[in-house]
Order: C-alpha cells, then sequence, then structure tokens
C-alpha cells in the first residue's frame, strides 16, 4: 500500500535503499507511526531520508502521496499553488481580494504567505481531512482501500502533518539552490591540506593508547606534531551592475571565508563586469592593486575561486576600451582571464546564475573555456572544492 511513495521518493532522486524502507515497514507493524499521519511523516523521514538536503523532496513525495499532489519535476510552480487555491476543496477561505493579492507575489513569498494561514487559520477546514488525502480515493486513507490493516487517525495532528509537507521549510537545504553562510563554511572546511608542524609536543591519545596496549598495560606516551591547512585561499569577486540580485549570497561566501580561520592565508579582491588592469580592495574608496601585482605576488602558491555571472557585454570582455575608465588599455578582458588562468593552475569560477541559462549568454562559455566554472550551488562549490584540490 505505501509503494507509491516509495516511487515518488525515487522519482525525485531521494536515495531510498530497500534496507531502508523495510525497516520503514517493520517499524509500521509494530505500531510506531502511533496511528497517526504526522507521526508518520517524521517515522518516514528519519528512516528513509539520510542527508537533509533530500528534506524538500521528501516532503513533495509525501505531498502527492497524503493530498494527490502532482508529483513535480523541478518542484511547485506558482500557478499549480494558484489552481489549488481555487478549487473547492481547499484548506482555506480566501476572498477574491485575498486571491488577487497573492496572485501578485513570487512563489517564495506565495509559500510564505500560504504557510502564515494555514496556521492561523482555527476554523474546521472545508472538506474536512480529505484535502490531505486521508479520505476519498487517497490509498492510504481511512476510506480508501487499505489491506495491510494500517490506518491513520483522522484528527488535526494529520493536518499538521500535510502543512509540513506542503510548506517545504527544508527547500533551502537542498543542493541545487543557493548557499547560506553555513553551508558555505561546511563546504569549504573541505578545502585542506594539513601538514605537520612545530615541535613535538601535543599528546597523540589514540596512538598513546594503541602502543600502550601493544605493550601488555604499560604506559607509553607518545607525541605527536601538530598539524595545519596549508591552503591559501584568493577570493575575487564580481560586484555591482548585473551582480546586484546576487550581492547577498556574494557576501555569504565572503563572510564565510573570512570567519572560517582555517585557511594559512586568505585574501579576497573585487571587479566590476571583468577583471582589468586593477583589482580593488575596497570599493567604497577606490582603494585597488595592480592586476598584475596580484598576478606577481599570489600566483601558484594560492587557490584562485572566482565569483561573478561572466554574463557582461560583448565589448567589455573582447575589445581594449571595453569600459571608459580603460579607454588607454592594449589588453582585452579575455587576455587578462587567460593570463589569471595560465597563472592559477587551481582556479574554479562560481557562478551565480542557473546553471541551464550559461549558453544563453555569449560571454560566459568564452570565459568557461578558461576557467573551470561551478553553480554557485551547495552541490557546486562542494564540486569545486573537489577541483581545487
Amino acid at each position: 500500500m505505501f509503494l507509491p511513495l516509495f516511487y515518488a521518493l525515487r522519482a525525485l532522486k531521494v536515495p531510498v535503499s530497500l534496507t531502508e524502507w523495510l525497516a520503514l515497514l517493520e517499524g509500521l507493524s509494530k505500531g510506531l507511526h502511533n496511528q497517526s499521519l504526522e507521526d508518520f511523516y517524521y517515522l518516514s523521514r528519519s528512516l528513509l531520508v539520510k542527508d537533509v538536503i533530500y528534506y524538500d523532496a521528501f516532503d513533495q513525495a509525501f505531498s502527492h502521496c497524503f493530498k494527490n499532489t502532482v508529483l513535480p519535476e523541478d518542484g511547485v510552480t506558482k500557478q499549480q499553488i494558484l489552481e489549488w487555491l481555487q478549487s473547492p476543496v481547499m484548506p482555506l477561505r480566501l476572498s477574491p481580494e485575498d486571491l488577487a493579492a497573492l496572485k501578485e507575489l513570487n512563489l517564495d513569498e506565495l509559500l510564505g504567505e500560504l504557510e502564515n494561514r494555514l496556521r492561523e487559520q482555527e476554523d474546521p477546514h472545508d472538506g474536512g481531512h480529505k484535502w490531505i488525502g486521508t479520505g476519498g480515493s487517497s490509498p492510504f486513507g481511512a476510506n480508501g482501500s487499505n489491506p495491510a490493516g494500517i490506518s491513520f487517525a483522522t484528527e488535526r495532528d494529520s493536518g499538521r502533518a500535510a502543512l509540513q509537507a506542503f510548506a517545504r521549510k527544508y527547500r533551502n537545504l537542498r543542493s541545487d539552490l543557493t548557499l547560506d553562510i553555513r553551508q558555505i563554511g561546511i563546504a569549504l572546511k573541505r578545502l585542506r591540506e594539513l601538514r605537520d608542524t612545530g615541535i613535538e609536543e601535543p599528546l597523540d591519545l589514540d596512538a598513546t593508547i594503541d602502543k600502550t596496549c601493544r605493550n601488555a598495560g604499560e604506559i607509553d606516551l607518545v607525541f605527536a606534531r601538530e598539524r595545519e591547512n596549508s591552503i591559501r585561499l584568493l577570493l575575487v569577486m564580481d560586484s555591482g551592475g548585473s551582480m546586484d540580485p546576487h550581492r547577498r549570497i556574494s557576501e555569504r561566501l565572503f563572510s564565510a571565508a573570512n570567519k572560517l580561520n582555517h585557511f594559512k592565508d586568505f585574501r579576497a579582491f573585487y571587479f566590476h563586469n571583468c577583471i582589468y588592469d586593477k583589482l580593488y580592495t575596497n570599493l567604497e574608496t577606490d582603494e585597488c592593486v595592480a592586476t598584475t601585482e596580484v598576478l606577481r605576488e599570489y600566483g601558484k602558491k594560492y587557490r584562485l575561486v572566482v565569483v561573478g555571472d561572466a554574463a557582461m557585454a560583448p565589448h567589455e570582455l573582447l575589445h581594449f576600451s571595453g569600459t571608459l575608465e580603460r579607454a588607454e588599455s592594449t589588453t582585452t578582458g579575455i587576455d587578462w582571464i587567460r593570463q589569471i588562468a595560465e597563472t592559477f593552475p587551481r582556479r574554479a569560477w562560481m557562478n551565480p546564475l542557473p546553471e541551464n541559462s550559461w549558453t544563453h549568454y555569449e560571454t560566459v562559455p568564452l570565459v568557461g573555456g578558461l576557467f573551470p566554472m561551478f553553480p554557485l550551488t551547495v552541490d557546486g562549490l562542494t564540486r569545486a572544492v573537489r577541483k581545487l584540490l
């Protein structure tokens, strides 16, 4: 009876194994779900989902199976939500004015407002609990076919379970979405090369226990050398213009790297649209350093991460006088990027634009031909770190 949930999870690429699925069935047979859909939600999620990045996909699969929603290919769309709100069986009583106001919101605002309305509502839902699939045609419902004899209470907790799934609180944990500071920090911590340093003073507890055991209990202290990360990181970020919509994520990346206190050395510079003759250390005061000096000083010793959409106007990349401030330059933007690529063998370009849109711009593939380019997402940063190592 629960196979549709299994197939929905697999369709959304949640890695559910047969062992985990059998564990869920065993838990159900022992009544661990307490005949409650809310408890079943948490039981199944804890047994079937081993990584928080799949929580959002689990919520979508759960909503599909217990609320009869269409299984999304790329998540819930705004149009799907609006159509559902206008259906005769729905959890909210909305006036035409309310519906018109909701239509003006973007998807994230709409989901947030919907969640608030559902939480504030105290009156019974129209259509009872059939909204969540515990009645009617749902194969999991109290009134539907139930050959396994497993039932769910049709109490208010069922509504909470569906609200939990439909609200999609965990969509920011998906690996294909942009990062928060904590996720950036976790990803950057993988960028390390540990080397012994200093004198042999710290006690190596594990080695001491092992050697003591080998000596039949005679204590033999083992001291080890301290280890430090030898990675030097250079972060160069595009600022202003087309990067304004991505300013927050760029700031998060800088903040996470700056606060990490993890690298042997960390430096940050800025540019606008394309890297030219100068790199800025302070955009507000126009403090800058010659690009040639940066290449000479940091060169092959540093890993380089560039953050930018690479979606500049073609003349800004390919012409000598791409911008007014460098009208007398004899080096094009693409030539500067080529020099940087040759100077930094371990480099990566993080692009905040959706990966499927890169080919829509003439300049992005040109830059991508010189730099390994990754989307500025959890998965993209993880791949970039592997490349840098």
